[in-house]
């Protein structure tokens, strides 16, 4: 048996650089909905929008379902599907392509299945679907999004947040082994709802990726303070830290995604185009993007556009391509060894530890290390540090911002020091 790495890990003008070996970047969303679940678009128009304006790939997340099987619609003033919007299919796809029926005195129309979307939109070497599940937890956190999957999972009731994102996980590595195939599966939005602490996720060693941006609105990118939420860039420094010290080789490597719902009305709600990522691979296929991200060949972006990424043990370097009156500020996060280890409980205003709250650590974890304003940024490792990443952020506002006063930004994940 081969061996498996499973890792239970708007409109935009599209680059694609081509770095040594015949690599190119490409740009994917791995996180997006359709009627098939919450999302208000039909599963092609919800493909059709990330196909042409430039996206290469894109994997179906619904939650706790797969795209397979007859699924009908109610076609109604009042819902998602009205009639006007089926009439823009049929004029976006054609007649034939809109199966339409009268079942119980109204009329429906049966989604596309993942296997009729493939075989419609996919172009070998410019677009590709993959498909996917959110597996989402009933009633809260957390939610996993398992990429490139065969099999649907589907989300239990609430019953311990660290168990359910290892069971999730353990889930998708158990299908990967079953069929032979890559998959990985990711943390979704930490901070939404009633949140996933970072001492919940320290356990879960299967815990490998997680969303450092999601564009959806309610979900806390930049902290919540009042919950006692850190941002997200925080919890990435203080897990990948806490393990690090632990675990010598382990990562936590750090995804932007959109997860669109709402693909009507621009600017309202979760919108496609707000996050994305960026893989370097030989080609446009499923295995050779997920060998990649499984490595850490990719970055997460909301606008910036980056090439020439260096990580290893010497540190890391990259090329900004830089647009014309745009400034960007590069940030060098990391650790040194030998930081300071407390940690202090959130309080509430009577003085007890907030219950959803994670703890808040030492300022040494997750430091500033380096910072720069040039288009070449690079930082070498001094001999002390655990790690470094950085994160890039333009003075250009965001086209369609997940918050208001939003900038375009990137994420390059991290390099362990020797």
């Amino acid at each position: 048996m081969r061996a498996l790495y499973v890792l239970t890990i708007v409109l935009l003008t599209v680059f694609v650089f081509a770095p040594a070996h015949g690599e190119q970047w490409f740009k994917g969303g791995l996180h997006l909905h359709s009627l098939w679940s919450d999302g208000d678009a039909a599963p092609e128009v919800v493909t059709a929008w990330y196909k042409e304006r430039g996206w290469h790939f894109i994997c179906y997340t619904d939650h706790n379902i797969l795209l397979e099987g007859d699924t009908y619609k109610p076609i109604m003033d009042d819902a998602d599907l009205t009639p006007a919007r089926v009439e823009a299919i049929r004029e976006q796809f054609g007649d034939d392509w809109v199966q339409e029926e009268e079942h119980l005195g109204r009329q429906r129309m049966r989604l596309k299945t993942y296997e009729e979307l493939k075989a419609h939109f996919e172009e070998p070497g410019r677009f590709l679907v993959m498909h996917g599940e959110e597996i989402t937890t009933l009633s809260g956190n957390p939610h996993v999004n398992a990429i490139n999957v065969l099999e649907r999972t589907g989300g239990l009731p609430k019953d311990g947040m660290t168990e359910r994102i290892e069971l999730y996980m353990k889930a998708v590595t158990a299908q990967a082994e079953k069929h032979q195939r890559l998959m990985f599966s990711m943390l979704n939005h930490p901070n939404f709802a009633n949140g996933v602490t970072i001492e919940e996720a320290l356990p879960v060693k299967a815990l490998r990726f997680f969303e450092v941006f999601n564009g959806h609105p309610s979900v806390n990118n930049w902290g919540h303070e009042e919950k006692g939420y850190p941002s997200t860039d925080r919890f990435w420094d203080v897990l990948l830290t806490l393990r690090l010290q632990e675990e010598p080789s382990y990562m936590l490597y750090g995804l932007a995604t959109d997860d669109a719902h709402n693909y009507f009305n621009m600017g309202k709600g979760a919108n496609p185009g707000r996050g994305w990522v960026m893989v370097l691979a030989g080609q446009l296929a499923p295995e050779a993007l997920l060998t990649s991200i499984m490595k850490g060949d990719f970055y997460a972006s909301t606008g910036v556009l980056l090439d020439n990424i260096r990580r290893d043990e010497s540190g890391m370097s990259f090329t900004i391509m830089a647009e014309p009156g745009v400034t960007y500020t590069t940030q060098f996060f990391g650790t040194r060894r030998g930081f300071d280890t407390t940690s202090t409980a959130v309080l509430d205003a009577d003085g007890n530890p907030k219950e959803r709250a994670s703890r808040i650590y030492s300022d040494e974890i997750g430091a500033l290390l380096s910072e720069t304003t040039g288009h070449e940024p690079s930082y070498t490792f001094e001999g002390d540090e655990l790690y470094v990443r950085a994160k890039i952020t333009s003075d250009k506002p965001h086209p369609n911002p997940f918050k208001k006063g939003d900038v375009e930004m990137a994420w390059v994940q991290p390099a362990t020091a020797p």
